[in-house]
């Protein structure tokens, strides 16, 4: 039996794309016959999350950590980022920085961090993103010669020019040392290969959608659709998953006649600078900010879509979209989606097939591909059923599961 340890910075209940990607991976590994556990890291001061990690799962396990703190002043801050370079690059030099106070906590962390490999001796161990913060457990990994592999999502794996020297030195240390390295999309390969990583070190792993999502769908009946054209996107409101482009493009449908209704489930920073764009577009009446749902309203919002619209944008100074895993949720429900030539989006949405595909930053090029999906309501349901088929037989957690422990076990043996 392979017995596979997560280490998971980011997860339940935090929400978004990487806690669910690695929740739903883990339960399809499950399923496979793997043993799995989940070290999900937490701080000590983080009670009602480690509440909720206690009563989650018999399989997952609150790990709370205490990171090095700097010294306040700045030529304390940069002697210590220097140590952290010569922690990384130097083994001899690594136990006797670890014997100083500027890395207790983190050696506290490691110390424990063995006490589980030793009871436990995972065949590999995997980080479910690259979390900079975690290096000190790299570096126990090395020492031991226990292979371990990243999940890289997006916006983390940039090889940024501006990157702080300790950054810099600590993300090549954890890149360099993986055995493997599970890539969300080709673009988020891409990044990778940035690095000068070997491309058959990289494995492409898309998200699996969640099992519970695929039975809604399957148990859900049929849906009395409003006669206006429904257009949803759920998604944080941040700049990068280019709301303010989707209204630019309403008012082109708008002027164009076209009766529509565009939903926007989710909070964040972009929230009053959208509401006020869309005041200006005179779209006023025709476009619904929700705030933040739970799942059951994302379920029913997405049941009586037409379409799932987010036009994001890839940009070195914003986060941006490494797969688009909310296309293949709204798929799983025969939705079909529109998203951009960009980022990871090109590979959950096939052009033509199970939606279509636009230029960043061109309002006038969504409006026509929505246009288009208004006026071919048949063309429309036909793509829905396929990415419908597509999302439940190619991302379900058994299949992605199967899939990424095939191409893991390759690289460890």
């Amino acid at each position: 039996m392979n017995y596979i340890l997560f280490i998971a910075s980011d997860y339940k209940p935090m929400p978004g794309g990487i806690a669910a990607y690695i929740d739903n991976l883990a339960r399809g590994l499950r399923r496979l016959g793997n043993k799995i556990r989940i070290l999900a890291i937490v701080s000590p001061e983080e009670k009602e999350r480690i509440k909720f990690l206690q009563n989650y799962e018999e399989w997952v396990d609150a790990f709370p950590v205490v990171n090095d703190q700097k010294p306040s002043n700045w030529f304390g801050r940069k002697c210590v980022s220097f140590l952290e370079i010569l922690r990384c690059l130097s083994p001899r030099s690594r136990h006797i920085l670890e014997s100083t106070s500027f890395f207790h906590s983190s050696c506290c962390s490691i110390s424990k961090f063995n006490d589980v490999l030793d009871q436990e001796r995972p065949s590999t161990v995997v980080f479910g993103h690259l979390d900079l913060k975690l290096y000190p457990f790299v570096l126990a990994l090395l020492e031991r010669q226990l292979p371990y592999g990243i999940i890289a999502h997006d916006f983390e794996v940039y090889k940024h020019h501006d990157n702080k020297p300790n950054d810099f030195i600590i993300k090549r240390t954890m890149l360099d040392g993986a055995k493997w390295l599970a890539a969300n999309s080709h673009h988020t390969k891409s990044l990778l290969e940035m690095w000068g990583i070997s491309k058959n070190r990289i494995i492409i792993v898309h998200p699996p959608v969640s099992e519970q999502l695929i039975k809604e769908a399957a148990n859900s009946g049929p849906v009395v659709k409003d006669s206006a054209y429904i257009l949803i996107t759920i998604c944080r409101l941040v700049k990068s998953k280019g709301i303010d482009i989707v209204l630019h493009a309403l008012k082109i449908l708008d002027e164009d006649g076209i009766p529509f209704q565009y939903i926007i489930a989710g909070g964040g920073e972009e929230r009053p600078f959208l509401e006020k764009l869309a005041d200006e577009l005179e779209l006023k009446g025709k476009v619904k900010f929700l705030g933040h749902i739970g799942d059951a309203e994302r379920t029913a919002l997405i049941r009586k879509a037409d379409v799932f619209v987010m036009p994001s944008r890839v940009n070195p100074a914003l986060s941006h979209e490494g797969f688009g895993m909310a296309f293949i949720e709204a798929a799983v429900f025969g939705i079909p989606g529109v998203g951009t030539r960009a980022g990871g989006i090109p590979d959950a949405i096939v052009h033509e097939e199970t939606g279509l595909l636009v230029a960043q930053e061109s309002p006038e090029e969504l409006a026509q591909a929505l246009i288009f999906l208004h006026h071919n309501p048949e063309k429309r349901k036909e793509m829905g059923k396929t990415a419908m088929n597509r999302a439940t037989c190619q991302f379900s957690p058994t299949v992605i599961a199967s899939h990424f422990q095939k191409e893991v076990y390759k690289k460890i043996q």
